[in-house]
């Protein structure tokens, strides 16, 4: 044997590589029967085998099993069965099972050369884990290698299956060798958001590299609790209650053994900042607005619980933020271009809020007031100004919470365009926006995203932007917009300047040829048959596509720039919690005034008190005054004036409020009784 630690002798030879006159084995392929032995019985789709040629060893994935007897028609066995099914033969037919292996690799005799040679006539044997390894390049690779999938072979020990990871080289998943991760498959069974997350745990685990990603939740409470664990805590019997009752039971044994086998830890996102506008009618209506007193039960968002929200960031803009994307806001039709030119004066003139907006609109009209005779106002028609008024009228409405009436003051409050920190996940929340203010936040955080990575001021040496349907906003065909073009660049030169674009659709066919060509890693779950008839999947077996289209939950099938044929792999659930346990465990509605207490200042102290003296110390307190009590010890953390005992503050509070509110002196009353009966 050239190469024995590349054939798994243990299990025995599974079957024997034949070459004919119609089935030739080549460089990239062969053939083989399998042996009737239980190691061979295990085969399947997607295993990988390896065999020898004169002086190479080739590992190849297998392809198209078939089963030939020597009948030649289906009238042969018909008539020896005499038409009837039931009817016993004589002597049972030989039949054989023939797997086509595709090549991934071949290895040489001598180290280091390449080699091409077509497999010879010989045993077939299951690969093992390090022939696996050599197949899929990682000795080739150039960055670190970062554990995508989890790869299951037929080679059983100890009845379990033979795993290797799945690895990708850094260098051409972030760059700067290639770049960019592309993710298909029908939406809710191919687990495209489950895998983003656990593909970006996996780089902030593994990379070298100061990295973060920014991700825009579109669906519930998908992306709000990444910072909480999967995993019932152990030391907070109330909480890991709370898990029991929204039963969350946290990754099962055998999650946990591929979590160990992909050599990966089980743990949240520990930097994790969330943005979200405002809920319609939450706008204060000041002529400054200051971003950090804008607490999170204004916000559009499923994380508002008090103790919960200290992740929370508004998204708020005033005009001046506005004006540059009129042209998405209003109607095609109705955005002609004295619309656009009377918008571009605006902007010229500084109108930046629509209380100067108002302002500017009166000493128009007081213009034209002044003389009838006037028909236009810098050579602008009365007709486009009224139309204008009219419009930026409902603007607010349009744009769901985002624009607010005066001039926003950021401060020293984070925001959704800051640079990043090493290992941050940020969540810009849409999930309860519509139509164009989604397609608003979308198109403006990336656009500005795009700007600091041209000036070399993300923060970090990779930034990863995950954008769930890209069908949506990079569209095939010839429609652009300047999202779409946003992403085309970032696709094509992102990867030279720190941004990594991972992206994810139902239909891939549908976005744009050089969004999807840019990208060196694709994934696909399970995809429905109309899609697969698209020339997208032309390159594929007929029995790769007809497994996509029955692939279960966290089974993907993953092509990377370092292997030569894709192969399938399995990946567990993210360790963090998604969708509705989230606000099951953690929503304001299910949790008492004690548990509230404690969530706040479990984020203001090392050792917070016990809920059994919280509830103590809170006995007779309404639930108004204590929330009233959190809301001003929040206030002076955000104002950098932190008392040094935050609960005894928060006692300290809630005293003073009941010497305002207690009832008077009993004499007191009486005197006022008496004053009243004098009237």
């Amino acid at each position: 044997m050239l190469h024995p630690e590349y054939l798994d002798t243990d299990a025995g030879p599974i079957g024997r590589a034949v070459t004919s006159e119609e089935y030739p084995a080549t460089a990239h392929e062969f053939y083989f029967w399998t042996a009737e032995t239980g190691a061979a019985r295990r085969l399947d789709i997607g295993h990988i085998v390896a065999a020898e040629s004169e002086d190479a060893t080739a590992v190849a994935v297998l392809d198209d099993p078939r089963r030939y007897s020597d009948l030649e028609s289906f009238l042969d066995d018909f008539y020896a069965h005499d038409g009837d099914a039931a009817l016993e033969p004589l002597s049972e037919r030989t039949e054989i099972l023939v797997f086509r292996a595709r090549v991934l690799a071949t290895r040489h005799r001598q180290p280091g050369r390449k080699s091409r040679r077509p497999v010879r006539s010989g045993p077939v044997y299951f690969a093992t884990r390090k022939a696996i390894e050599f197949a899929l390049g990682v000795e080739d690779f150039s960055g670190t290698p970062i554990p995508m999938l989890l790869h299951e072979n037929g080679n059983e020990k100890d009845g379990e299956p033979q795993r290797t990871p799945l690895y990708v080289d850094e260098d051409y998943l972030l760059g700067p060798e290639a770049g960019h991760l592309n993710i298909t498959g029908m939406s809710g069974l191919s687990t495209k958001t489950s895998h983003a997350l656990f593909t970006i745990a996996s780089i902030f685990q593994r990379s070298r590299r100061k990295v973060a990603a920014l991700m825009f939740n579109v669906k519930g409470a998908d992306l709000l609790f990444l910072d909480k664990p999967a995993e019932p805590p152990q030391d907070d019997p109330d909480l890991a209650a709370r898990y029991e009752r929204a039963g969350q039971r946290g990754l099962s044994d055998e999650e946990r053994q591929m979590y160990r086998e992909l050599g990966l830890r089980t743990e949240p996102f520990e930097k994790l900042r969330i943005f979200a506008p405002l809920r319609p009618g939450m706008d204060p209506g000041e002529s400054v607005v200051h971003a950090r007193d804008l607490d999170a039960r204004r916000l559009n968002t499923l994380r508002n619980a008090r103790g919960e929200d200290h992740c929370v960031h508004p998204i708020v803009w005033d005009l001046g933020d506005v004006l540059p994307y009129a042209g998405r806001i209003f109607e095609h039709s109705d955005y002609d271009d004295k619309f656009r030119g009377f918008v571009e004066t605006l902007r010229a003139d500084g109108i930046d809020t629509m209380e100067s907006f108002f302002q500017k609109m009166r000493e128009i009209q007081d213009y034209f007031d002044e003389d009838e005779k006037r028909n236009s106002w810098r050579g602008h028609n009365p007709m486009t100004i009224n139309k204008v008024w009219n419009r930026f009228n409902g603007l607010p409405s349009k744009c769901g919470g985002l624009l607010v009436h005066g001039r926003v003051d950021y401060g020293d409050s984070p925001h959704v365009e800051d640079a990043f920190d090493d290992r941050e996940m940020r969540v810009v929340d849409i999930s309860r926006l519509t139509g164009i203010p989604q397609d608003l936040v979308v198109t403006k955080v990336i656009e500005k995203i795009w700007e600091k990575a041209e000036r070399g001021e993300l923060g970090v040496d990779k930034l990863i932007i995950f954008v769930d349907e890209l069908n949506k906003y990079a569209p095939s065909g010839a429609k652009s917009s300047p999202l779409k073009e946003t992403l085309v660049d970032i696709s094509a030169r992102g990867r030279h300047l720190s941004l990594t674009l991972f992206g994810a659709q139902q239909f891939r066919s549908k976005v744009d040829d050089e969004v999807i060509g840019n990208a060196a890693t694709s994934l696909y779950g399970r995809i429905g048959d109309e899609e697969l008839t698209n020339s997208s999947y032309r390159s594929f077996s007929q029995t790769t596509r007809e497994e996509l289209l029955q692939l279960e939950k966290g089974r993907l099938l993953l092509r990377h720039a370092h292997y030569a044929v894709p192969v399938f792999g399995r990946f567990p659930r993210p360790p963090v919690l998604m969708g509705k346990q989230g606000t099951d465990i953690f929503g304001q509605q299910r949790v008492d005034l004690a548990t509230e207490v404690q969530s706040v200042l479990r984020q203001k102290m090392s050792t917070p008190p016990t809920l059994q003296q919280i509830r103590a110390d809170l006995e007779g307190e309404t639930p108004e005054r204590v929330h009233e009590a959190l809301d001003a010890l929040q206030a002076t953390f955000r104002s950098g004036r932190a008392p040094r005992n935050p609960y005894e503050s928060l006692k300290r509070s809630l005293s003073r409020g009941r010497k305002r509110w207690e009832s008077p002196d009993p004499g007191v009353l009486a005197n006022v009784e008496r004053l009243r009966g004098d009237y």
